[in-house]
């Protein structure tokens, strides 16, 4: 286990068959026998089963918490955070999704991830949130409005009046963001909206 130690010292935090193959100079198959054996012995964490996509414990025990957004991008190139967790971090709801809500690019299959839950959409969706996006961090995340449009229209999740900080939200906003997804504002959003209004919200 000396060696093996010493070989992910010199490897990233996170990493996958390919990153192993170049890194170390072994073929592919190789490369992959070694991250089995090394996740064996608690040395790597996978990111998911059948992921490809590897945690390096022996560089950083905390790397599956803390590089989880550079896994998720090695994995699934072009993912936007989405839904719920948009609007939570955009301050819109207080409601602490129970997994990291993904928009994805289509593609044959989704992995599964524990703690994330990616949702497929169409290239034509990705170039029409494409402007509207907030660079933050290593994940894009989709602006507040445009999230709770994109999740009221797909079902993905649609809040109760009392979950949203409705005072947070201009009216002309959200009526733009329905629109670019091709929609109307919804009546009952319109209605909740209006009713803040009338207690002396602006929007």
């Amino acid at each position: 286990m000396v060696r093996a130690f010493d070989q992910l010292k010199a490897l990233p935090e996170v990493m996958t068959v390919s990153t192993v193959a170049a890194m170390l100079d072994l073929p592919s198959k190789s490369a992959s026998l070694y991250l089995s054996r090394w996740q064996k012995a608690g040395m790597t964490q996978a990111l998911g089963e059948r992921t490809g996509v590897h945690f390096n414990l022996v560089r950083n025990p905390e790397a599956p918490e803390e590089r989880l957004m550079d896994a998720l991008q090695l994995l699934l190139p072009g993912a936007v955070i989405g839904g719920a967790s948009a609007l939570h971090a955009a301050g819109w709801t207080t409601q602490i999704p129970r997994s990291l809500e993904l928009i994805v690019p289509a593609r044959p299959s989704l992995p599964q991830i524990p703690g994330v839950d990616p949702h497929q959409r169409s290239n034509r969706w990705f170039r029409k949130i494409h402007d509207g996006l907030i660079r933050e961090g290593t994940l894009p995340r989709m602006a507040p409005a445009a999230a709770l449009a994109d999740a009221w229209i797909s079902g993905l999740w649609r809040p109760d009046p009392d979950e949203i900080e409705w005072d947070e939200i201009p009216q002309g906003t959200l009526e733009a963001a329905f629109s670019l997804m091709g929609q109307p504002l919804p009546a009952e959003i319109e209605e909740v909206l209006v009713e803040n209004s009338q207690f002396g919200f602006r929007f």
